[in-house]
């Protein structure tokens, strides 16, 4: 066990019938590092965080955490995780400040701790005016801050939340963004989402996985350094074809070009062909725009290879 890794899977495979969720996954987190783990529906995002966390059992493989093998220290290991799935399955009944304390108990808090604890954590989610409220009356994303605090109860040295802001409004997807933003280095994250640009903006390296394995890893500064190019640019025209594309591959800063419908897409090296690129459609342009590849560009890029 390395002691910069906070949790290492080796080889870990899990069937559901005949449909294969991990297929020989290989990963390794290290201590104090937000790692965001990205992919399409059905890519084994969820099985492979659910094994981590003692939830399910793998067909084959291992998963260590701070050392700890999963078929041989379960309790220790989920005493060190807090997680949140997608759908907290919160007990509705409940009010906050009580299911706080009934997970708190469950987890072994210290009882003179738990009152402290629990005012703590609805002060950092801002549910303080709502403490004695019921779950059944609270918004998803209310219920998404009280899922967090949940996950924090017990003060884990791991996080995980499986796509913490699927399906809220933008601003309390963004506060939750600033919340997992303010724990990096004081925990070891795991983040799944489908949104390219929170992964972008909060993770220290990306996984890209599909069909169970690892198609791509690294900083999403890296990841997005090597696509492509260093610039993008779009063009879309009024009648596209003709011998364009030939035209635009002759310069020498131009590494793809890409057409669908009437748009072209064009990576570039640098700018400085752009304006003579622009010049090979002779006034058949709609529009132009440039931009810097993105981690939707690198996750649409990997499905292509």
């Amino acid at each position: 066990m390395d002691d910069d890794l906070m949790i290492e899977i080796e080889s870990l495979s899990k069937s559901f019938g005949k449909i294969k969720a991990l297929d020989n996954l290989n990963l390794d987190i290290k201590r104090g590092e937000l790692l965001g783990i990205i992919g399409p529906n059905g890519a084994g995002k969820t099985t492979a965080i659910r094994i981590t966390c003692c939830i399910l059992k793998p067909d084959s493989g291992d998963v260590l955490v701070d050392g700890m093998s999963i078929h041989q220290e379960q309790i220790k290991i989920k005493s060190m995780i807090g997680y949140l799935p997608e759908e907290p399955n919160l007990y509705e009944r409940f009010k906050a400040r009580d299911l706080l304390s009934y997970f708190a108990e469950l987890y072994g808090v210290p009882k003179g701790e738990i009152d402290s604890r629990i005012e703590e954590l609805l002060e950092l989610v801002n549910m303080s005016h709502r403490a004695e409220d019921r779950i059944n009356t609270f918004s998803k994303g209310l219920r998404q801050r009280v899922g967090i605090a949940r996950a924090l109860v017990h003060d884990p040295q791991i996080l995980i939340f499986d796509e913490p802001t699927m399906g809220l409004d933008p601003a309390t997807a963004h506060n939750i963004r600033e919340f997992i933003r303010e724990l990096k280095g004081d925990k070891t994250i795991i983040l799944c989402t489908h949104y390219m640009d929170e992964a972008d903006s909060l993770c220290d390296r990306v996984a890209i996985l599909n069909q169970g394995r690892i198609m791509d890893m690294g900083t999403p500064q890296d990841l997005k350094s090597n696509i492509r190019g260093d610039l993008i640019l779009n063009i879309k025209v009024e009648n596209p074809g003709g011998d364009v594309v030939k035209a635009i591959e002759g310069f020498s800063t131009v590494e793809d070009v890409e057409v669908a419908d009437n748009q072209y897409t064009i990576s570039l090296k640098s700018k400085n062909d752009i304006k003579d690129i622009i010049n090979v459609f002779e006034g058949n342009i709609l529009s132009v725009n440039t931009k810097e590849p993105t981690l939707e560009d690198v996750f649409i890029n990997s499905f292509k290879q």
